[in-house]
């Protein structure tokens, strides 16, 4: 993030008041946020930019509402490796077995990242012998296929692949660590808590960043003190990742700050008070997101929905801790009209 930015964050965090608890605003009507949410990932993914579709599909993995598949499928053929990769991989999620063709035809992609976010699929479809490609991955000498195996592994929700998880605990490369701890936390252990803790003091900011993130996802309350430190860093998105992780255990007293920011005059810091606010799983939240939605550049609308779809999901393994007011409704959300997002009939 640019110095200028951050030195106007600062100076927002500081008018904001660190420290002042925030009065909590009228719940919001969520069901039309999140179909307009849905709307404008959907949009997105249509937009023919490889940011902006890593973006929405990040929202849509993390969601409990997956995209209408035509508009998913041709990313699974696009020219960026990165979001072929995030594409397959959601396709896998869906578990639906009119995919496992394209999925064996990426088994077959120039990119290994593609070639093992296909295995995953796969396996999610029912083909047990594709774990074996993951497990060989997560001991690859390529750090990328290690990152990659130990972000699917933890995707599959299979309880067996906690040992071979654990074994990465001590991987030389602090982003291996991070997404096996993660992982293993999906899977309901705590095992990589400890080095989570270790990792938010990091000397690399970005990898504190990462760190300061996942301790409001494993954490317990008596990591908030370590986090309180952490919201003094001179980096926004150590601290603001700090305030959002406080809140995901439980303590709102600054999260008003982080809504007062996606109003701020920089861009960037909407960008990235939603981002961290998608994580809190605070329903306060969503009418403060549905503004950035109304915004012309396509980034703060896909930042916006995305937190919003965050917010909502209940995939979301530490949302039965957040105090937020009201619970959001159950059920299987409307597709948007059009041609062009009707998914197709298996």
């Amino acid at each position: 993030m640019k110095r200028e930015t951050i030195a106007l964050g600062l100076a927002l965090v500081t008018a904001a008041g660190c420290g002042m608890a925030q009065q909590r605003p009228a719940a919001p009507e969520v069901d039309s946020a999140k179909v307009a949410a849905y709307s404008v990932l959907v949009e997105a993914l249509h937009s023919g930019q490889p940011p902006l579709q890593k973006l929405a599909i990040e929202g849509f993995l993390e969601s409990d509402a997956p995209p209408p598949r035509d508009a998913l499928e041709p990313l699974a053929d696009g020219p960026d490796p990165r979001v072929r990769a995030m594409a397959v991989t959601l396709l896998g999620t869906m578990r639906q077995p009119v995919l496992v063709p394209l999925l064996q035809r990426k088994s077959l992609d120039a990119d290994p990242a593609v070639r093992l976010a296909a295995a995953f699929g796969l396996a999610m479809a029912g083909d047990a012998s594709q774990v074996m490609a993951l497990r060989d991955a997560l001991a690859s000498p390529d750090v990328t296929l290690r990152r990659t195996a130990a972000w699917l592994l933890g995707l599959m929700n299979n309880p067996t692949a906690v040992g071979m998880l654990r074994l990465k605990l001590d991987d030389p490369d602090a982003v291996v660590v991070l997404r096996t701890a993660e992982a293993l936390g999906r899977l309901g252990s705590h095992d990589g808590l400890e080095a989570v803790r270790i990792l938010v003091e990091y000397e690399r900011h970005e990898i504190r960043w990462a760190a300061t993130r996942l301790l409001g996802r494993i954490g317990t309350t008596a990591d908030i003190p370590r986090l309180e430190k952490l919201c003094q860093s001179r980096f926004l998105d150590v601290k603001f990742a700090a305030i959002a992780a406080i809140a995901m255990l439980g303590d709102f007293k600054r999260i008003g700050m982080l809504m007062d920011l996606v109003d701020a005059p920089e861009a960037e810091v909407r960008v990235l008070a939603a981002w961290e606010l998608g994580g809190t799983g605070y329903t306060p939240a969503i009418e403060r997101l549905a503004r950035l939605m109304a915004r012309p550049d396509a980034t703060e609308r896909a930042a916006g929905a995305t937190a919003i779809l965050r917010i909502q999901s209940t995939r979301q393994p530490w949302r039965a801790r957040i105090l937020a007011d009201q619970p959001t409704p159950e059920g299987p959300l409307p597709q948007p009209a059009g041609p062009a997002n009707t998914p197709k009939k298996p």
